[in-house]
């Protein structure tokens, strides 16, 4: 047979079982992937595989620029409906996605070597971003606001030969609706590997080359997968001394997705020293009050927690937990893996208190939780809960201070407690030290700062004219009240492996580079309450195209439409030709031998 002929046959022939597999299969990843296995196995050939790098966070479904300072995530490219938001904002107030992949190569706890990591964009000089400290803005801030609604981060990967792991260092919060049937409480995290988004999504398989990571017979995290921050549980060198409990309160993974590669559910069960305080896992309307202190004066930092309500906003009962600091338990304060120190030497309240030793909580922090995972350690402090009343007075113990709590190795002495509503933070005027402004924190949707003349501005407005000027003005510690919003966030730490890639089916390629993309899945559950519609994507339609009849000289062998003008064209064809022209030359060599 003619070589042309018998190429147009092939051609046809591919195009109408193309053409079969678009009318039979709606979700267009699947039928990519049905057609590439039909193809390759059609026409004998092995499927090409391609291994991934992580290149860049795709922007297809996300707000950009962000919309009312969120980078909304969309269930499609055209904006269809969001389950959910980034922060876009970092730590250094750089606007951008609030996500980011960083190909730096680490190796953490000595053991798991990465090839980089998806967190937020501290954007720090290359190779400082996956390794930055603790508390340093590393983590991306996810936010859910539709229980059970997925939220999906589209990442974008090149071909090469390599099998790689990805760190995710992230935080997901949860900002559901309270109105619901649960009050907007959550018990469990799903994530998920695949490829597509909203309705289209299609979760990736066994031997596809994306998956998580695993250490053995479990998923690889550095920590737990979840966990609430160690500023409330199970402390942390940078967040500091726990206050609910010392032990963390961690997310365990579901016996049914352990031995999945492509989804990790944790098991709906919220950590006993979460609930047995609050429940499940509370939005952020819903979480309890605090008093916090300012220490530095400016609200737009984090300050610190000194009592919580335990009550309701009609009767409050405001209390605490004061830190015991051992006075027989030694601690290893220089490293060398030798107990060497009294614990009291933390203690704030203690005459054995010594700041050059206490700016660093990580010896005591270390006998503690996750520190101390296996417990083989005795913990170097504890906490006793009272009314912060009874504890935060202005003569603690005879010492004519009030009850001093560590904040960033200083012994800060604490007002009393009834005084707190009268000394919010404060700017003066260095010149004569008069008022310049008064932090209001329940003015406004996030506070605002009441001049002196009884007008109002914005926290980032008086903010920016303090830093034109530092000299001209004086900030003062106070004390504001708010919700405390870590109980509502999580700290998340899967790991993802991309590797050999066999036909993904979001794979493009031009013949000498290869360019897919996958989907990282993130759901926050309760079975309580219905899944939401996802909403299809709105497809335009195509125009149509009638097709002639063989005998009139106008359609093509097979009466299909390919190589016409106006026809779909559908991106896995020219790969399959490819392939075809590939095992018609093969043929040819094997007659004409």
């Amino acid at each position: 047979m003619n070589g042309n002929l018998e190429l147009l046959y092939v051609l046809d022939f591919l195009n109408c079982i193309r053409e079969s597999i678009m009318t039979t299969t709606k979700n267009d990843f699947a039928r990519n992937r049905l057609a590439s296995a039909v193809f390759c196995s059609m026409i004998g050939l092995p499927c090409v595989a391609v291994a991934a790098t992580m290149e860049g966070v795709n922007e297809e479904n996300l707000a950009v620029p962000p919309v009312e300072g969120k980078t909304l995530v969309y269930t499609d490219t055209e904006g269809t409906a969001s389950f959910g938001w980034l922060d876009p904002v970092n730590d250094f107030g750089n606007v951008g996605l609030g996500i980011k992949v960083y190909n730096e190569p680490f190796t953490a706890q000595q053991t798991y070597d990465f090839a980089g990591c998806l967190m937020a964009q501290p954007d720090r000089a290359p190779g400082d971003n996956c390794t930055a400290p603790p508390d340093s803005g590393k983590r991306f801030k996810l936010k859910t606001t539709e229980t059970n609604g997925p939220i999906d981060i589209v990442v974008d990967v090149s071909a090469d030969d390599s099998v790689s792991l990805y760190r995710v260092i992230g935080k997901f919060s949860n900002l559901t609706d309270a109105s619901n049937s649960v009050g907007g409480d959550l018990n469990a995290i799903r994530f998920e590997l695949g490829f597509g988004v909203g309705s289209e999504f299609m979760r990736s398989s066994v031997g596809d080359g994306l998956g998580f990571g695993f250490a053995g017979n479990d998923k690889l995290s550095i920590g737990p997968v979840g966990k609430y921050p160690g500023g409330l549980f199970g402390g942390s060198k940078v967040e500091g001394l726990p206050f609910f409990s010392t032990e963390v309160a961690p997310f365990t993974e579901s016996v049914g997705t352990a031995a999945d590669g492509d989804v990790l559910e944790t098991n709906g069960t919220i950590a006993t020293q979460y609930s047995s305080l609050f429940g499940d896992w509370r939005t952020l309307s819903e979480t309890p009050t605090g008093w916090f202190i300012d220490h530095d004066g400016n609200p737009a930092n984090d300050s610190i927690l000194l009592a919580y309500n335990a009550g309701t906003a009609s009767a409050p009962d405001w209390q605490t937990y004061e830190k015991v600091f051992s006075t027989t338990v030694e601690v290893d304060a220089d490293g060398d893996n030798t107990v060497d120190t009294l614990a009291d030497r933390w203690d704030p309240n203690s005459i054995n208190f010594d700041p050059s030793v206490a700016d660093d909580v990580g010896p005591i922090v270390d006998t503690l939780g996750e520190g101390d995972a296996q417990d083989t350690v005795p913990d170097a402090i504890s906490l006793n809960q009272s009314s912060a009343a009874g504890l935060y007075v202005a003569d603690y113990n005879n010492t004519g201070e009030g009850f001093k709590v560590l904040i960033d190795g200083e012994a800060v002495a604490i007002d009393a407690f009834a005084e707190w509503a009268n000394q919010p933070p404060k700017v003066l005027n260095t010149s004569d030290g008069s008022l310049y402004a008064t932090w209001r924190s329940d003015e406004g949707e996030d506070g605002l700062y009441e001049l002196a003349d009884g007008s109002f501005e914005t926290l980032e407005a008086v903010n920016a004219t303090i830093l034109a000027d530092e000299a001209a003005y004086e900030r003062v510690a106070g004390y504001v009240q708010g919700p405390i919003e870590d109980l509502a966030n999580v700290n998340i730490n899967p790991t993802i492996s991309v590797g050999a890639a066999a036909n993904w089916p979001t794979c493009t390629g031009d013949g000498v580079s290869t360019t897919c993309s996958f989907t990282f899945r993130v759901t926050g559950l309760n079975g309580a309450v219905d899944d939401p519609m996802i909403p299809d994507t709105p497809v335009e339609p195509e125009p149509g195209e009638p097709t002639a009849a063989s005998s009139s000289g106008g359609g093509t062998i097979f009466g299909c439409t390919a190589g016409k003008p106006g026809a779909p064209f559908d991106p896995v064809l020219p790969g399959l030709v490819l392939m075809a022209m590939g095992g018609l030359w093969a043929r040819k060599r094997l007659r004409n031998a």
